[in-house]
């Protein structure tokens, strides 16, 4: 582990216990739709004495850069601890865990146009690496690195390619040309299925926009600035029954860390912590958060000379009853809990 990732994980680490204990409670809401509203928080002094930066992605056409996004999901149940000492069910409590790692090479091929202020960004697909384990199927693993991994399905994955439109903002509009690579990786077991999710939109979504950054409202930040975006993400574990835990909107708050000047330029260091936004049903009522306990943290490193993301990573972990179970936690053996974890980071390489 390098020095500039033990650092920023050392800062996220004490924000996940800090929301830990104090637990993760809706924030009000402010704007809407799909791409991630950058307005500002609430100023303090911090900001507003010291230098001022931009924060946004420049594009280039002809440049490339490669990155490696590395995932994990991990989904476990836990039960009412006296149905489990009076042995009250004698069903499994699975977990199911799954990791995946994917490098590519973006390559800029031009805007779309000056209204839309995106460009069109060809990826190829380098390397993958993938592990999932699970008690109600079997394991999976492949590494395109490994020459006996290279039968797998995974590894038609390799040289594949698709398009992706992306703002200076980080904001992933569209993905286009997958059905090449989801025809080559089509088949009938389930290392052909965790394959094609690979190369699924929302597979793909995830990779390239994860992150948010501040938008023309908020303009340039000084060191304590803050944005808001927002995150949703769909909590699921493969294989198992445990696909009905939904899908999820988490305001993000972003805060400007630090500046430093390192070998590769000028970087601004980012946390976050998130919260989970309430639904609302067809006719305007807000419904309650689901999650028992919420914890929502991550950060990164973004370079202003080039104008690139060099690190990013976030943590998310909830706690929630099991839906459609018809009981409360703690009441009865089938008043289980669904504790869900999920990890991302996305680091740059460099090109050979």
């Amino acid at each position: 582990m390098d020095v500039r990732y033990c650092n920023l994980w050392h800062v996220l680490v004490g924000m996940i216990l800090a929301i830990g204990l104090l637990g993760c409670s809706a924030l009000p809401r402010q704007g809407a739709g799909p791409e991630p509203p950058a307005v500002p928080a609430e100023p303090n002094e911090a900001a507003a004495q010291s230098e001022k930066i931009t924060l946004s992605l420049e594009f280039k056409r002809g440049t490339k850069a490669r990155y490696r996004v590395s995932t994990e999901a991990v989904t476990a149940m836990e039960g009412p601890e006296t149905a489990v000492q009076d042995n009250a069910s004698t069903a499994p409590f699975p977990k199911v865990s799954e990791s995946s790692e994917v490098v590519f090479t973006e390559e800029i091929l031009e805007p779309v146009s000056e209204e839309a202020n995106t460009v069109v960004a060809l990826v190829t697909i380098d390397q993958v690496r993938y592990v999932r384990t699970s008690p109600v199927q079997p394991g999976l693993a492949f590494d395109s690195q490994e020459p006996a991994d290279q039968n797998s399905p995974f590894a038609k994955l390799i040289g594949q390619t698709y398009t992706i439109e992306i703002s200076p903002l980080g904001y992933v509009s569209g993905v286009f040309n997958l059905r090449p690579a989801r025809l080559a990786v089509r088949g009938p077991t389930p290392a052909h299925a965790a394959a094609l999710e690979l190369v699924s939109p929302p597979a793909i979504f995830r990779r390239h926009g994860s992150f948010s950054l501040p938008g023309p409202d908020v303009g340039s930040l000084a060191v304590g600035g803050q944005w808001r975006g927002v995150q949703q993400v769909t909590l699921k574990a493969p294989g198992a029954d445990m696909d009905r835990l939904g899908t999820h909107r988490f305001d993000k708050i972003y805060s400007l860390e630090s500046v430093e000047q390192r070998p590769v330029g000028a970087v601004a260091v980012v946390v976050f912590a998130g919260s989970p936004r309430g639904k609302r049903t067809p006719d305007g009522r807000l419904v309650e958060v689901p999650f028992l306990s919420c914890s929502y943290v991550g950060g990164g490193e973004f370079n202003l000379d080039a104008g690139r993301v060099e690190d990013y990573l976030e943590h998310l972990e909830v706690r929630m009853p099991l839906p459609g179970t018809g009981s409360r936690p703690g009441e009865g053996p089938e008043g289980r809990i669904v504790i869900a974890t999920r990890f991302c980071r996305v680091q740059r390489l460099d090109l050979d």
